[in-house]
């Protein structure tokens, strides 16, 4: 018996109806009841709203046998990473869209000796609660006495608190710190549960997004056996902490740790640290170059696009890119090519690729023509331009040439900060904000196999799901738009009222 059916009898059991009783009052098939009831089969989505109205269930209590429902749909593990999908999306658009104050000042914890005390030329300690203990005292010393603190992690993905500690210490702190890591993407043999890598990878990109962290991300994938199927080396600490005066190598399973102030120590560690960043690839880049950002010279095959946008590239041909580009930047024509062929793979892909996008963001780019790139790089479209993109933007999802959706934004918060890109066998983040008037960018590269899949699965998973809005509303508030707009573009363009009138016009919406 599953979750969802134990829930379902408690409830049935709690309204004091037998099965007969509530199939009648609820107009539904007593058989289906009791196979729903039993575990033999999951209730359709009208069979499921039935019963928990027959119920008299609280929103509270309908809210959790949904949850429980979605698990017994897709599996409790794919269902936690959906969820874990989510608070990513929301964790990064929350962190990009508000400007964090520096108004707060370091404080040293309770209950830890203070850094006048300083801590001896080698300490070991065993068990987790002192091993994370003597950590966050060497990176509060870091923190409080040096001018310009810089820690580099060579630690697991597994091993959040560490960065869960900067992340809080740092949050809307005066300080600033320079912080490196290669981060270890352990993967047992045939283990594909992305869950523990998709937890880590919020934790590493809300970090990343704080103006006083200077962040330079490397990763590897490590390859283990399963615990009994290969030699043990406890002797062995193949992890570690560095900062300006102090190393803490870390035991594999991360219980025992060795605490060095040894200068000659801290130099072997620095040195192996160099060599690590320059055979690792980078997991999170920071960078104003539009061609490493986007990878504009790559060839990929694209899957899908989650964007604040509908996907302008289907739109912008050479004509309209010779135009919108800038001429007098210095390299305008090398730029042209690059991304009118950066362009094409998108168009060329029209029928086939799943876009999903927000009208939030669609009804902010009506109204200021809002795209978050360099303004030396590109004129900005033009009312007419805007309103003519989103007719074209309409007429496709009208006709079902594009595989087409809107977020419920009330449902899952996206900014104009964030946009994922398939890349075929891997997956690219981009962020793109401002801070001061200065737009940051960057990308984290999503390379795991098992991270992949979890993404794939969410975004494939998203037209059937309470995310996206049912075709009839988008295209309704994509026609709501276009009038709000229409007697302006027709003001700019002296166009004929009559021009725009077959485009609104719509059976679906009954005008």
């Amino acid at each position: 018996m599953s979750l969802l059916s134990q829930k379902i009898t408690e409830y049935i059991s709690e309204s004091g109806e037998s099965v007969q009783s509530l199939a009648e009052m609820g107009n539904i098939n007593r058989t289906t009841l009791q196979r729903v009831k039993s575990g033999e089969r999951l209730p359709t989505r009208a069979f499921f709203k039935k019963l928990t109205r027959v119920l008299r269930l609280s929103p509270a209590e309908e809210a959790e046998l949904e949850t429980l429902l979605a698990i017994a749909q897709v599996g409790e593990g794919t269902y936690a990473n959906r969820q874990k999908i989510i608070e990513l999306i929301e964790t990064v658009s929350e962190l990009t869209e508000y400007k964090i104050p520096f108004s707060k000042e370091l404080r040293q914890r309770e209950g830890v000796q203070k850094n006048s005390e300083p801590l001896p030329m080698m300490q070991i300690v065993a068990g987790e609660k002192q091993v994370l203990s003597l950590i966050q005292h060497c990176l509060d010393g870091e923190l409080f006495t040096s001018p310009t603190p810089t820690v580099k992690l060579a630690i697991p993905y597994g091993f959040q608190a560490v960065y869960d500690y900067l992340f809080l210490q740092l949050l809307g702190n005066k300080k600033t710190l320079n912080l490196q890591d290669v981060l270890s993407l352990r993967r047992e043999v045939g283990d594909t549960g992305a869950d523990p890598m998709l937890g880590a990878l919020k934790h590493l990109i809300a970090l990343t997004l704080l103006d006083n962290v200077n962040y330079q991300s490397h990763c590897c994938v490590q390859q283990w056996e399963k615990a009994g199927s290969g030699p043990e080396i406890s002797a062995l600490f193949p992890y570690f902490i560095l900062t300006s005066s102090a190393v803490i190598t870390l035991s594999r399973d991360l219980s025992q740790a060795v605490h060095y102030q040894d200068p000659a120590f801290v130099r072997l560690y620095s040195d192996s640290f160099a060599q690590m960043l320059a055979s690792t690839q980078p997991f999170i880049l920071e960078s104003n170059d539009m061609y490493k950002v986007f990878a504009i010279d790559r060839e990929f095959h694209i899957k899908y696009v989650f964007e604040p946008l509908p996907c302008l590239a289907y739109y912008a041909d050479r004509e309209i890119l010779e135009k919108k580009i800038n001429r007098d930047f210095p390299y305008y024509e090398a730029l042209l090519e690059a991304v009118d062929q950066y362009y094409q793979r998108f168009r060329k892909l029209n029928t086939q690729m799943l876009n999903i996008f927000s009208l939030k963001n669609l009804r902010q780019f009506m109204k200021d023509g809002s795209l978050i790139l360099p303004e030396y790089l590109y004129h900005p479209l033009t009312l007419e331009e805007r309103f003519t993109t989103i007719q074209q933007v309409r007429d496709d999802l009208f006709h079902n040439r594009r595989i087409l959706f809107a977020l419920d934004d009330d449902k899952l918060f996206l900014n104009s900060a964030v946009e994922f890109i398939s890349e075929g066998d891997g997956l690219r983040l981009i962020l793109h904000y401002k801070i001061d008037d200065k737009i940051i960018y960057k990308t984290v590269e999503l390379r795991e196999p098992g991270i992949i899949a979890a993404f794939e699965d969410f975004f494939t998973s998203l037209p059937k799901s309470e995310y996206v809005l049912p075709t009839e509303t988008t295209l309704a508030e994509i026609d709501a738009l276009l009038q709000e707009y229409q007697p302006a573009f027709m003001s700019a363009t002296g166009t004929d009222p009559n021009f725009t009138k077959n485009l609104v016009e719509s059976p679906l919406l009954g005008l």
